[in-house]
């Protein structure tokens, strides 16, 4: 990861270039060194960064925590639709300040914002929900399914509130029961997030699954679960 500074008027602009994943620690590092330095309004152009994992995203709210603990303020703009689309898979769209341009960023450290809702492909495209879903550890049919609401779905994922979050990287097993479904959707998934409790309590205690091995057909059965909910929606 590369980044490249530059000073407009009292605000930090952060151009970053690059992955932002593991090894992206000096983020987190010239962030708090502006914050030391008294600079407490910071900009992060991630117009050419690549790619961000979830050790990326973990980054990312660390340096964001930190901006707002010093009374300071770190916003994002000219973000790449899929890193957006990470971000809501998160929970952190609704946490995160994201702008469409650098200029209309700028301007945003004056007035309040809404997060943009820039629309995404149709595989990429998630709805906010309310829907019930089991899971569990494994496939041991000696191990208890556990409850929780899925709060957004896509066609790769969902985030599930519930207070038996598991750690990162679990292996789980998840039955989902969409309206209007007749059987129960069976899905394997692979918890990638966690909500942090002081960045997000809206979503605590909460976790981020990546779906595993999905078929083709379930993935559809997801996607058209979706678009007819979204238009249904439109048109209340």
């Amino acid at each position: 990861m590369e980044i490249r500074k530059r000073f407009y008027r009292n605000i930090a602009v952060l151009y970053v270039a690059g992955k932002i994943d593991l090894n992206a620690a000096v983020f987190i590092e010239e962030t708090g060194r502006l914050l030391r330095e008294g600079i407490r309004k910071i900009l992060c152009n991630l117009v050419n960064v690549e790619m961000v994992d979830y050790n990326g995203l973990s980054i990312l709210a660390i340096a964001y925590k930190n901006a707002v603990n010093q009374k300071g303020a770190l916003k994002f703009c000219s973000v790449p639709k899929h890193i957006k689309a990470l971000f809501k898979s998160a929970r952190l769209d609704i946490v995160f300040d994201v702008f469409p341009d650098e200029e209309s960023a700028l301007k945003g450290f004056n007035v309040s914002t809404k997060v943009d809702k820039l629309k995404l492909r149709r595989r990429f495209k998630r709805m906010d929900a309310n829907i019930p879903v089991k899971f569990k550890t494994g496939l041991s049919a000696g191990t208890k399914l556990l409850s929780g609401k899925i709060l957004n779905l896509s066609g790769e994922g969902m985030f599930v509130y519930s207070k038996n979050a598991f750690p990162v990287s679990t292996q789980l097993y998840m039955e989902i029961a969409m309206a209007g479904e007749k059987k129960a959707l069976t899905l394997m998934g692979t918890v990638m997030w966690q909500a942090d409790k002081e960045l997000q309590p809206h979503a605590y205690p909460g976790m981020g699954i990546k779906f595993g091995n999905l078929d083709e057909k379930s993935q559809q059965d997801i996607i058209a679960f979706i678009d007819k909910n979204v238009i249904r929606r439109t048109r209340t």
